[in-house]
């Protein structure tokens, strides 16, 4: 494994970024904006004041360098430029060459000009790596992220085979996940929670039982299912799922605990050949009546993640399954 390491002015840096030259999505790192405002506005504040940013770090591929640790930095950036928030109203004046500049409250588009030079010539540190091993890249994520509040499916994400990682990125890329869930549920993975708990129903049968998905067993499943990956499966999963948004409303938002087995269902109708129309009839009815059934949500009372929760929302799905043509 290669690594350079350059300190990158920041008007280069949004220039990469808007030719794709650096690319802010890769299967290890959490969505674009995760950040609060005023995490946001602090990194600003402190390019602006010459303060220590903690550096970037890219893996390159073909001539494009993919973030591995520092998305939110870089994604942080390219929506002040783009005036998509303001400084914080509390930030103090800036002193360049000995005059006083108020930045408090301002988009970028509003600071002065001396300022905005200022913020564009500041400068990051972004090391590129080259000449790695996909368990070179794996391992040094966990490293970069051992002291970070990783969530409980962020923590898993370097346990898995490139191939499950692939399979899970191509799913949660779908539209589906935008549309479906809220913006608080993407920021905290939910989406891959969701693609890894899909692929454990699809992949239970009378030899192996993966409905469960508690952390334990979402480990037991990653173990197993790493060299397992049918890409003939995803691409059936994918087009369920497709199949789904298709059928529901746009503004229709699924109760999480039932997003995983409803994908799981869309799956093995399309699987079975069956009609999708009518299951998408079903779910509809689902979710019109979900508020009132009560057999249903009384099962999700004592933990969402148990055994026998997700066994009674996956045979629930099963039964109606089977009544379908």
């Amino acid at each position: 494994m290669k690594v350079s390491r350059e300190n990158c002015p920041v008007k280069p840096l949004i220039g990469k970024m808007k030719r794709e030259k650096i690319v802010l999505k890769h299967k290890l790192q959490r969505r674009e904006s995760v950040w609060s405002n005023p995490n946001k506005s602090l990194l600003i504040d402190s390019l602006l004041r010459g303060y220590i940013v903690p550096p970037v770090y890219t893996i390159s591929e073909d001539g494009i360098q993919y973030v591995i640790d520092g998305v939110q930095r870089l994604s942080t950036l390219k929506g002040f430029y783009n005036d998509e928030f303001s400084i914080s109203k509390k930030a103090e004046p800036v002193i360049i060459e000995g005059t006083e500049y108020n930045i408090a409250g301002l988009k970028f588009s509003k600071l002065d000009q001396v300022v905005k030079d200022e913020l564009d010539s500041s400068a990051i540190t972004v090391y590129e790596i080259t000449e790695y091993t996909d368990k070179d890249v794996r391992e040094m994520f966990r490293r970069l992220n051992s002291g970070k509040p990783l969530n409980t499916s962020q923590k898993l994400t370097p346990d898995m085979s490139d191939e499950l990682s692939d399979a899970i990125f191509d799913i949660i890329s779908l539209p589906f996940f935008e549309k479906r869930l809220t913006a608080t549920q993407l920021k905290s993975s939910v989406d891959q929670s969701i693609a890894l708990e899909t692929l454990m129903l699809c992949s239970t049968n009378k030899d192996n039982d993966f409905a469960s998905f508690r952390g334990k067993d979402k480990e037991n499943f990653i173990e197993f299912y790493n060299d397992k990956v049918e890409p003939e499966k995803i691409e059936i999963i994918k087009t369920a799922i497709n199949k789904l948004d298709e059928s529901l409303e746009e503004d229709v938002k699924i109760p999480k605990t039932s997003i995983s087995v409803l994908c799981f269902a869309a799956y093995r109708i399309c699987k079975d050949k069956k009609s999708f129309e009518k299951f998408a009839l079903k779910v509809s009815e689902f979710l019109a009546t979900y508020d009132d059934n009560t057999e249903y949500k009384d099962k999700l009372m004592n933990g969402t993640n148990s055994a026998e929760s997700v066994r009674f929302r996956l045979d629930y799905w099963r039964n109606i399954i089977k009544e379908l043509q």
